[in-house]
């Protein structure tokens, strides 16, 4: 049985897709886990979060839908070890979001350049 994913959609032009718009087939198997995350969204601005269905390319994210997040920030994850990783919004449906995962430092997709 394949592994699918529902897309958020129509993209808004910046990377990102909002609205439903049918399965995408997943690149890799996802692993269901509830770990503790933090979002480095400044030098003094952390924010809490739940992280789910982890990949080798992401993860789901659960975090409160009245934090906004940025196309791009740092990830840090309590698993057995610390984890950092870059990390690119993909998708936001209310309480969860969907991420790819990069290598911190990479720069930002250059499709938008």
């Amino acid at each position: 049985m394949t592994d699918l994913r529902q897309a958020d959609g129509a993209g808004d032009g910046e990377g990102r897709e909002h609205e439903a718009a049918g399965p995408i087939p997943r690149a890799g198997r996802r692993l269901r886990v509830v770990q503790q995350g933090r979002i480095v969204l400044g030098p003094d601005r952390l924010v809490s979060c739940q992280v789910l269905d982890v990949s080798a390319g992401g993860a789901r994210l659960r975090l409160p839908a009245r934090v906004t997040l940025p196309d791009a920030f740092t990830l840090v994850i309590a698993a057995h070890d610390l984890r950092t990783v870059a990390a690119r919004l993909r998708w936001r449906r209310g309480d969860f979001a969907g991420v790819t995962f990069g290598t911190v430092g990479s720069p930002p997709d250059q499709a938008r350049a």
